[in-house]
C-alpha cells in the first residue's frame, strides 16, 4: 500500500472529528444569535450547558468511533462518493439519535433542542465538505503521479480488456499493460510480455498491484505468483472462478461489474499498519520507564565483570552491528554486551562451527559458547541482552512483535519464501520465540513467523508480550 494512500486514508479520522467539533460549536452560535435565522427561530434565553467543550469533544469522539465500526476509515476507500455520502447521512443521524438517549437517559436537557438539530445539518455539511476536499486532494496528488499504482492484469480475454479499460478511466492506477499466460501470441493491444517473465517485468516497471483475469493458470505457477506477491508486498486481485476462497485478508471489489477478490499479504497494511505503530510507541515508552533500573544494573555489572564497552554495537573490525531489517534493509542492532570483547569474530572459526546445533540452517547456534562472560550467561537466559532494541522500536527500524531479525549472512541463505519474513518489521519477540526459542529448527520458526504475519492483530501481540513476560522470567534452558 502506498505511503500516500496511509496518508489520505488515516487524514479522514481528524477530519471529521474537527468536522462533528466545528458543527456544534456553529449550532451554539447560530442559536444563541438573534439576528440569524430571525424567521426561524425565537431568541435563546441564555447558555445554560456548562461543560458544553468537554462535551462536544466527547460527541465528536463518538461519531468518529461510530464512523469506524461502520468501515469509514478503510485505507483503501474504493466505494463512490455517493454511497459514501448516503453512509454519512445515516450515520450521523443514529449519532444525534444517540446523543437524544444519552441526555434523555441522563434525565438532563441540552441548552436547545433546536440546537442539536442544527449541529446534525452542519455535520452533515462539514463532514461532506472535508470528504471531498480529501478526494480532491488525493486525486490532484494522482494527477501528478504521486501514489498511482502501476498494474497490470495477467491474461488476455474479455474480461483483461473490460478490466483494463476501467482501469485506465482511473486516475488512482497506471495501466502498464497485459502478460500472455499462454504461448499462443494474440492480437490484443499492450501486450508487455508473457508470464515466462513476469518477476522481471514486475521489478523493472515497479508494479504495484497485479490482477489476474485468466482461469486457466496451473495451480503451481498460480502458487508461484502469490508466493512471490507476498514476499514483496504486492497486491494481488483475481478474478473468481470458484465460490470457495480464501476467509482472511480478502477483499471484494468489481471494475466494470466484473467481481475481483484480493488477497492481502497480511493485516499489517493501512490501519493495521497505523495501530501497530502506535501500540509500538504507547508500550515501548512504558517498557522503557518500567526497566529503567534493570538498565542501570547491567550496566553496572557489565562494566564489573569483564572489559569491553557495554553495549554490543560494532564488530571487532569496528563495522556496525547489522541485522536485516523489513524490506531487506540493514538496521543498526544494539544489545547489552554479554560476550567477552573482541570474540565476534571468532563466530565462524573451527572450533565454533563445529559446536553449532544448527548445521545446515541459515541460522547458527553454539552450544556452551566460550565467548559468553559470566554476567553474558545470566541476561541472556532472561533476555535482559535484548532490552536495548526497545530504542530501535522506538525509533521505528524494529517492533515489539514481529520475526527474528537474523544477520545478512543469515539472510543469504533464505531459500526464496523465506523471504516473506521481510515484509514487516522484525521484532524484540515474536510467535515463535515463546513456543520454543532457539529450539526450533528454521522452518519451523519461519511457519510460527509466516502465520503471525498472516493472522496479526493487536490482540496477538498483546497475548505474544505476556506469554514472552513468562518465558523470561521462567526459562526452560540457558541459551
Amino acid at each position: 500500500m502506498k505511503h500516500s494512500e496511509i496518508l489520505f486514508g488515516a487524514l479522514r479520522l481528524p477530519v471529521d472529528f474537527v468536522a462533528a467539533a466545528a458543527a456544534f460549536f456553529a449550532a451554539k452560535e447560530i442559536r444563541l444569535n438573534p439576528n440569524w435565522l430571525a424567521s426561524y427561530q425565537s431568541p435563546a434565553s441564555s447558555f445554560e450547558f456548562t461543560g458544553f467543550e468537554h462535551f462536544v469533544f466527547g460527541a465528536a469522539a463518538g461519531l468518529v468511533i461510530i464512523f469506524a465500526l461502520n468501515g469509514l476509515y478503510n485505507m483503501r476507500n474504493r466505494i463512490g462518493f455517493a454511497k459514501e455520502f448516503q453512509k454519512i447521512i445515516f450515520l450521523t443521524a443514529a449519532w444525534l439519535m444517540l446523543i437524544v438517549a444519552f441526555f434523555f437517559f441522563r434525565r438532563e436537557f441540552f441548552f436547545s433542542r433546536l440546537a442539536i438539530a442544527y449541529a446534525g445539518i452542519l455535520a452533515i455539511i462539514f463532514l461532506t465538505t472535508g470528504r471531498l476536499l480529501i478526494r480532491f486532494l488525493q486525486k490532484t496528488f494522482w494527477k501528478f503521479g504521486f501514489g498511482v499504482v502501476n498494474v497490470i492484469v495477467v491474461g488476455t480475454n474479455p474480461n483483461s480488456t473490460l478490466i483494463a479499460e476501467s482501469l485506465k478511466k482511473n486516475s488512482r492506477y497506471r495501466f502498464l499493460g497485459f502478460l500472455e499466460v499462454s504461448s499462443v501470441k494474440t492480437k490484443t493491444a499492450q501486450v508487455i510480455g508473457s508470464l515466462v517473465d513476469f518477476e522481471k517485468i514486475v521489478k523493472e516497471k515497479k508494479i504495484g498491484e497485479i490482477i489476474l483475469a485468466s482461469r486457466n493458470l496451473p495451480n503451481p505457477k498460480m502458487r508461484e505468483i502469490l508466493s512471490f506477491c507476498r514476499v514483496n508486498h504486492l497486491d494481488f486481485c483475481f478474478v473468481p472462478d470458484l465460490l470457495e476462497v480464501p476467509q482472511r485478508n480478502v477483499e471484494l471489489e468489481t471494475i466494470h461489474g466484473i467481481p475481483l477478490i484480493g488477497l492481502r499479504p497480511t493485516p499489517l497494511t493501512g490501519w493495521g499498519r497505523v495501530w501497530k505503530r502506535v501500540f509500538d510507541i504507547v508500550v515501548g515508552i512504558f517498557a522503557l520507564v518500567i526497566t529503567s533500573p534493570i538498565w542501570i544494573l547491567t550496566t553496572l555489572l557489565i562494566k564489573l565483570d569483564s572489559r569491553g564497552p557495554i553495549l554490543f554495537t560494532r564488530k571487532d573490525d569496528g563495522s556496525k552491528v547489522v541485522r536485516i531489517g523489513k524490506h531487506g534493509k540493514p538496521l543498526w542492532f544494539i544489545k547489552f554486551r554479554s560476550m567477552k570483547a573482541k570474540s565476534d569474530s571468532l563466530r565462524y572459526s573451527k572450533e565454533l562451527a563445529e559446536k553449532n546445533t544448527r548445521a545446515g540452517s541459515p541460522l547458527v547456534k553454539i552450544e556452551n559458547d566460550p565467548r559468553i562472560t559470566r554476567i553474558g550467561k545470566f541476561i541472556r537466559k532472561y533476555s535482559i541482552d535484548e532490552l536495548p532494541q526497545i530504542l530501535s522500536v522506538l525509533g521505528g527500524s524494529m517492533s515489539l512483535v514481529g520475526p527474528r531479525p537474523h544477520l545478512p549472512e543469515e539472510v543469504a541463505k533464505y531459500k526464496p519464501h523465506h523471504h516473506r519474513l521481510l515484509t514487516i518489521k522484525p521484532g524484540i519477540t515474536g510467535l515463535a520465540q515463546v513456543n520454543g526459542r532457539s529450539d526450533l529448527d528454521f522452518e519451523e520458526e519461519y511457519a510460527l513467523d509466516a502465520w503471525y504475519i498472516e493472522n496479526w492483530s493487536i490482540w496477538l501481540d498483546l497475548k505474544i508480550l505476556v506469554k514472552t513476560i513468562g518465558v523470561v522470567l521462567f526459562p526452560s534452558h540457558q541459551e
